[in-house]
């Protein structure tokens, strides 16, 4: 075991321009010492090549030789022999700038070598730091120790040139590579910090500036020569094959979990580059090494595919112990999207070890136990193939014995995946027959135990929702039985696993009952609390809900509005529900644009009746000309008469909304529209609703304001007006009618006159006679008004 401390002053040929190393003048060591001195000048020399700052070589002899380049030409080198133990935790890079290379710092260690002695500044390099440098160079680093790891394995791996702007950039690559590669490893990467002429230089990863004698614009230097990694923009290498280990380990370091590799993971049986040891906590600080889904977010495709097949081989293989077993089973179970899917090979090995396992020790493991592991359909079907077959038959063989038997044998079916064979299939059909036939006690309290020992939250959840199959009355009857039956304290115990159905049948048995005795609308009410949003929404669910709470009736009259406005009538009509409520249609409580828009939506159920149909026809088409929609024509009064006609007689609140809309209509038509389209026969017989309306309106001060200012104009209006209001002795014309049309003539039309001059006088007068009028009646009326001074 030998350690040299040398010091050399760095020389150049004058004509070849070589580096040479030169003994300096002063300070002469002994001449045996001198003698070493100067023959392994060469050796420094050869190692320096073109080299400054710090590099780094192996001898072919074995041994080591690190030298650092100092200011004023100076040179000092630490030559390990062959024989001379590693430097252990301490990394060559760490010796970078250190000022123990001072000459002062002594030229010779002793035999006696320990870490200490070397170099070295006070703290390795710092990780944290490592972590900053990697995170501001994210893309390059999973190449770059791609690259890393093929000195290694690639016995004529390509040497790694580094281009950086600085040396310190360089010593940061090459400490980052240190502190990801297998500890046995470090000893063995040979480095210099910076060279000028690459070409000469032995090192695996050589450090240059932009302006070295490099050509990295000639294909073949970065296609075959060497592996180019610029940091300054030039030019690089094409990306290598992708790296599983150099991906996953780049992933560490972005994440801020950088690996430690552990002492001697150069020996372990997958090799040195193993994935496992980056999540197994098998790190030199123990429970550093964990690794969660989402640190495996940068891999991708053919890297993510190989981290994931990698970890299925080593538990293949039985090289997983218990507790990275279970670190692999966490991970999965956090993964989804294409993670989960490359992840699949992974969860399957760990579910046949599971299996094997019990197996071999007799126990039965529980299939929740996989729930949550991405298997995916293909997995499954491969474990129902190995396992499942000969645990169903078995099953199936065992449903002869009584119910309370099963509990084991169904454990056993579970546990190996025999899901879709016949015994599973049948169990849980006849222990849903038991739980539907409370009025079993005993055999309906054997089923409960049966799944009560199984205590399988999935095995459940697939039992409950076969209570609902073919869902007919009978069975909402029995729901609601088995809910207040000895078993319901089970049936409440797992509520949240059951079905909508169930969850809504449990319910509304125990609220029908004490203390509650909810019915109707209260019940309804109380059941949508328990709906996704506390409110109905979809066609299914209005459905189930009607059926426990009314079955095929409707709601009590009182209730249909709540009902109509809580559910919305366009759900009802699409649940064919619309013939439960139309009694709120037909005899509402007070008839209001509620109503108006409730009978628009249930024009639209074909399956109303005729008589419902016509009512809400009929409320909407009076509300439509109130409002102005349609427009007073021969067609909407005929429309609207008809009507009238077919649903006779209307309930009085209904008939009074008709009756009022249709009054307002016809009083802010147009004249000549009223006259054209008869609607004036429907003011002769109407009564004193739609009158009093009618009435109300001509005489508001708005509307006389505008027929005092327009109707002098309009000679056609005002003949229209006079002759819709003159007065009638004829059949079918009410007394109610001819009150209000005398009212009429005397304040709104009357008042008109005294803006009339003898020219607009004799318009009208003409008007009248073309439309075959009595002329003489209205000079009379005429006369009769300026007589009386009616203003």
């Amino acid at each position: 075991m030998a350690i040299r401390r040398l010091s050399y002053r760095l020389g150049q040929e004058p004509d070849t321009g070589p580096l040479r190393a030169i003994l300096p003048d002063t300070d002469a060591p002994g001449e045996q010492h001198r003698d070493d001195t100067r023959a392994f000048g060469a050796v420094v020399a050869r190692a320096l090549g073109a080299g400054t700052e710090l590099s780094y070589s192996l001898l072919p002899d074995g041994g080591r030789l690190l030298c650092a380049a100092l200011p004023g030409r100076r040179v000092e080198a630490l030559h390990l022999s062959a024989d001379t133990p590693g430097p252990g935790p301490v990394w060559p890079i760490d010796t970078w700038r250190s000022a123990d290379w001072e000459p002062d710092a002594g030229e010779a260690l002793q035999a006696g070598f320990v870490e200490s002695e070397l170099p070295v500044p006070d703290a390795h390099v710092d990780r944290e730091v490592l972590v900053e440098f990697a995170r501001a160079r994210a893309d390059r680093v999973a190449p770059f120790l791609a690259d890393v790891r093929r000195l290694f394995e690639d016995p004529a791996g390509r040497q790694i040139v580094l281009v950086e702007e600085d040396s310190e950039t360089v010593a940061r690559w090459v400490a980052l590579a240190c502190a990801s590669l297998p500890e046995a490893y470090v000893p063995a990467l040979t480095f210099t910090t910076w060279s000028t002429d690459p070409r000469r230089a032995a090192q695996q990863i050589v450090g240059i500036g932009p302006d070295a004698e490099f050509d990295r614009s000639d294909d073949a230097t970065l296609e075959y020569l060497y592996r180019v990694h610029d940091g300054t923009g030039g030019p690089e290498s094409p990306p290598a094959e992708p790296d599983a280990w150099a991906r996953l380990t780049a992933e560490r370091w972005l994440a801020g979990n950088p690996p430690r590799p552990a002492p001697g993971a150069a020996a372990r049986p997958e090799g040195p580059f193993a994935l496992l040891p980056l999540i197994s906590g098998d790190s030199a600080d123990t429970g550093s090494g964990t690794l969660s889904g989402a640190e495996l977010a940068g891999l991708g495709g053919e890297s993510l595919r190989a981290v994931f097949d990698a970890f299925a081989a080593t538990v293949r293989r039985g090289e997983a112990d218990a507790r990275t077993r279970d670190e692999l089973d966490r991970l999965c179970r956090g993964l989804d999207g294409d993670h989960a899917l490359a992840a699949r090979p992974l969860a399957l090995a760990l579910v046949k070890h599971r299996l094997d396992a019990s197996r071999g020790r007799g126990t039965l493991p529980d299939l929740a136990a996989f729930e949550g592991l991405p298997l995916g359909q293909e997995a499954w079907r491969e474990l129902r193939e190995e396992y499942g077959g000969r645990a169903d038959d078995a099953l199936l063989a065992r449903l002869r014995d009584p119910m309370d038997t099963w509990t084991e044998p169904l454990r056993l079916a579970l546990a190996v995946g025999a899901d879709g064979g016949p015994g599973l299939a049948e169990a849980m059909d006849r222990l849903a027959e038991a739980l539907l036939r409370p009025e079993r006690q005993r055999e309906c309290a054997r089923a409960v135990k049966v799944l009560t020992g199984l205590d399988h939250l999935g095995f459940t959840r697939r039992v409950l929702r076969l209570l609902i199959v073919d869902f007919t009355e009978r069975k909402l009857d029995r729901l609601r039985a088995l809910a207040v039956s000895p078993q319901g304290d089970w049936l409440r115990a797992h509520i949240d696993e059951a079905p909508l159905t169930v969850r809504l049948a449990a319910a509304a048995a125990h609220w029908s009952g004490p203390p509650d005795h909810l019915r109707g609308a209260e019940l309804f009410r109380r059941l949508t609390e328990l709906l996704a949003g506390r409110r109905v929404e979809d066609v299914k669910t209005l459905r189930l809900l009607w059926r426990i709470v009314w079955r095929n009736d409707p709601p009590a009259r009182a209730d249909q509005p709540w009902v109509a406005r809580t559910c919305t009538p366009r759900l009802i009509i699409e649940a064919d529900l619309g013939r439960r409520v139309t009694g709120w249609l037909k005899e509402p409580d007070h008839c209001d644009l509620e109503l108006v828009e409730f009978a628009r939506a249930m024009r639209e159920d074909g399956k109303l009746g005729a008589q419902d149909r016509d009512t809400a026809e009929l409320l909407v088409i009076a509300q439509d000309l109130a409002d102005g929609r349609i427009a007073v024509s021969r067609s909407s009064i005929d429309r609207l008469r008809g009507l009238r006609r077919k649903v006779s007689p209307l309930g009085a609140v209904l008939r009074r909304g008709v009756d009022e809309r249709v009054g307002r209509a016809l009083a802010g038509a147009n004249p000549l529209d009223l006259c054209e389209s008869h609607g004036v026969q429907i003011l002769f017989a109407a009564g004193p609703d739609l009158l009093g309306t009618y009435r109300a309106q001509a005489l508001d001060p708005g509307q006389c304001d505008r027929m005092l200012r327009e109707l002098p104009g309009k000679p056609a209006e005002l003949a229209a007006y006079y002759h819709i209001w003159r007065p009638r002795k004829r059949h079918g014309v009410s007394t109610h009618w001819r009150d209000v049309a005398e009212e009429l003539l005397d304040h709104a039309l009357a008042p008109v006159l005294a803006n009339l001059d003898h020219h607009h006088l004799g318009q009208v007068a003409t008007v009248l006679q073309r439309e075959g009028q009595d002329v003489q009646e209205w000079t009379a009326w005429r006369h009769r008004v300026a007589e009386r001074g009616i203003h």
